[in-house]
């Protein structure tokens, strides 16, 4: 990445805010990158998702990652933002303030290093805004969640795509 990227990024299916780290940083110590997506055409009944970039490591004073294999390092995370307490802002984000549903949409872990798993972070909520990726997985979530991880896998394998 060269230079300073911008924290909003806006596409013909929505926009993306990028929350300020100091927003999330001290509560939520394994988070590297967080995005807050308004994207109506995703879905009927909300339109807000939360994307972040995770770290997997040991961080002390906090249980240890649920890692799905050894070598992971990173993991991707979408939820639907409860459109009950919305819509959120990202420059007011505070402890609590983001309230989301459950299941989880996509939970993809990886081996990557921080930077990679932002600029992952970064793409996908592009893809997102773009109308590439969808963050909905109700109609058809083993196909959808795998659109995810061939998108990663690309992104890694292929340092510019990131």
């Amino acid at each position: 990445m060269t230079g300073p990227q911008p924290d909003t990024l806006t596409g013909r299916h929505g926009v993306a805010h990028r929350i300020p780290t100091a927003r999330y940083r001290e509560e939520h110590r394994a988070t590297l990158d967080a995005w807050i997506i308004t994207a109506e055409r995703w879905h009927p009944a909300w339109s807000q998702y939360l994307l972040c970039a995770l770290s997997l490591a040991d961080i002390e004073g906090a249980p240890p990652a649920k890692k799905r294999t050894p070598d992971v390092t990173h993991e991707l995370l979408v939820v639907v933002l409860n459109p009950d307490h919305g819509p959120y802002d990202a420059r007011l984000v505070r402890p609590d303030y983001l309230q989301h549903l459950t299941p989880v949409n996509v939970a993809e872990q990886f081996t990557a290093t921080d930077d990679q798993a932002r600029r992952i972070a970064r793409l996908c909520t592009r893809e997102v805004v773009d109308g590439r990726l969808t963050p909905e997985t109700g109609d058809a979530p083993a196909h959808i969640r795998a659109w995810w991880h061939v998108t990663i896998r690309e992104a890694l394998s292929n340092p510019r795509r990131a």
